[in-house]
C-alpha cells in the first residue's frame, strides 16, 4: 500500500484539467507510475462537465488530491489557485494529455537538490500526435543562453518544468492573467531577475499535439500576447522597434510557422546586427551567449529562406553571424536538408 506525507511531501504535482477525459488516463497514470513516491498529486478540476472527474475518482490512490472550481476559471486562475494549494518543496507542473516518463520526477528532484541556484528547470521533451514516435525538441542546459533566448520565446516546455515553491512564493511569482495563452513565458521573463533557470538534456516528457491545444487553436492570439512580452525585453534594451521592426522579430520567433518574404534575409540580418550593438550598449543580457543565441537565429532566416540550399549557405557566411562563428555553421550545413526541422 503507498503511503505519503500528507502534511510536506518532496513534490506536489499540479495538474489542471477541463475537460479532458480523452487523454486524462494516461496523464495521471504516467504520475502514478513514477518511480519517484513521495509526492502528492493535485487535480484540479476546472469546472467540467464530463466525465473526467470520475476517472479519476476511480484510481483511489491516497496520492491523488482532487479539488473543483464551482466553475470554469480557465488555466491561469487553476494555475494560481494550484500554487496557493501546493504543499511540495517542488512544485512540477502537467498537462492531462501529456506523459510523463517513468524517471522523470527522480531525475528533477535529484538535479533540483543537487543545484541549489536553480529557481526552476524544465527538460527535454518527445512531441508525438500518436501516429508515430514523434519528434525530440531539445533546449538549452546553458542558464546565460535561456536568459536571452527569452528575448524570442520562453526556453522551457511548460509542462515539463518543476520548481521551488518556496522561492516563487516569497517573489510573488505567479501567473498573470493578463498574458492569456502566453503566461508561462511572462513568468520566466520574470522569473529570470531573480533566479536561475535551465533544462536537463534527457526527454522526460511526452507532449501529445493535436488539434485542442492552445498553440494549435489560438497561436494568432499567443503571438499577439507574446509580442507584448517581447516588447518588453526589447524596452530593456533600450529599443522601442518601429511596426516594420517588430513584424521582423516576431518572424525571427517563429520562422517555421510564417511565410518569409523574398527581403527579409536583409531586413533580418539588420535587425540582428542591432540587437547585438543595443546589447553592447546597454549590458542586459550576457555574452557571449547573446551573440550564439542571435546567431541561431541567423542560422533560422538561412534555412527557411526562399531560393536555393547553395544561395542560403553562401548567404549565411556573407553575414558577420556566419563569418565570425556566433552560429555553427556544421548545423547549417546538416539543417539545409529536405524534411529536416531546426531545433531551438
Amino acid at each position: 500500500m503507498i503511503s505519503i506525507r500528507k502534511d510536506s511531501p518532496k513534490i506536489t504535482v499540479l495538474m489542471p484539467v477541463y475537460n479532458g477525459e480523452r487523454y486524462l488516463g494516461e496523464a495521471v497514470e504516467s504520475i502514478l507510475e513514477q518511480t519517484f513516491r513521495d509526492f502528492e498529486f493535485l487535480i484540479i478540476d476546472d469546472g467540467s462537465i464530463d466525465g473526467g472527474a470520475d476517472i479519476i475518482r476511480s484510481y483511489g490512490d491516497p496520492r491523488i488530491r482532487l479539488e473543483h472550481n464551482d466553475k470554469n476559471l480557465g488555466l491561469i486562475a487553476t494555475l494560481n489557485k494550484g500554487l496557493e494549494l501546493a504543499r511540495g518543496e517542488y512544485v512540477a507542473r502537467m498537462d492531462c494529455d501529456d506523459i510523463s516518463l517513468r524517471e522523470r520526477l527522480t531525475v528533477q528532484a535529484r538535479v533540483m537538490d543537487e543545484n541549489k541556484s536553480w529557481g526552476a528547470c524544465g527538460a527535454w521533451i518527445r512531441i508525438f500526435d500518436g501516429a508515430g514516435d514523434g519528434r525530440v525538441q531539445p533546449y538549452s542546459t546553458d542558464p546565460d543562453t535561456l536568459t536571452c533566448e527569452l528575448l524570442f520565446n520562453p526556453p522551457m516546455a511548460h509542462p515539463s518544468v518543476i520548481f521551488r515553491r518556496e522561492r516563487f512564493r516569497a517573489l510573488g511569482l505567479h501567473y498573470d492573467e493578463s498574458y492569456k495563452n502566453a503566461e508561462d513565458y511572462e513568468l520566466w521573463c520574470r522569473a529570470s531577475r531573480h533566479m536561475t533557470l535551465s533544462n536537463i538534456p534527457k526527454i522526460l516528457l511526452l507532449y501529445r499535439s493535436h488539434p485542442q491545444q492552445v498553440g494549435m487553436k489560438h497561436f494568432r492570439e499567443q503571438q499577439l500576447v507574446a509580442g507584448r512580452i517581447r516588447t518588453h525585453q526589447l524596452e530593456s534594451l533600450g529599443i522601442r522597434p518601429t511596426e516594420e521592426q517588430f513584424r521582423v522579430h516576431q518572424i525571427l520567433c517563429n520562422p517555421d510557422k510564417e511565410e518569409i518574404p523574398k527581403d527579409f534575409v536583409d531586413r533580418a540580418e539588420d535587425w540582428l546586427l542591432l540587437l547585438k550593438k543595443a546589447n553592447r550598449v546597454k549590458p542586459v543580457f550576457p555574452e557571449p551567449a547573446f551573440s550564439k543565441v542571435l546567431g541561431v537565429r541567423w542560422l533560422g532566416v538561412c534555412y527557411f529562406a526562399p531560393g536555393s540550399r547553395a544561395r542560403r549557405i553562401l548567404r549565411f557566411f556573407a553575414s558577420p553571424f556566419g563569418r565570425d562563428g556566433i552560429a555553427d555553421w556544421k548545423r547549417l550545413i546538416r539543417r539545409i536538408v529536405p524534411g529536416s526541422a531546426l531545433p531551438w
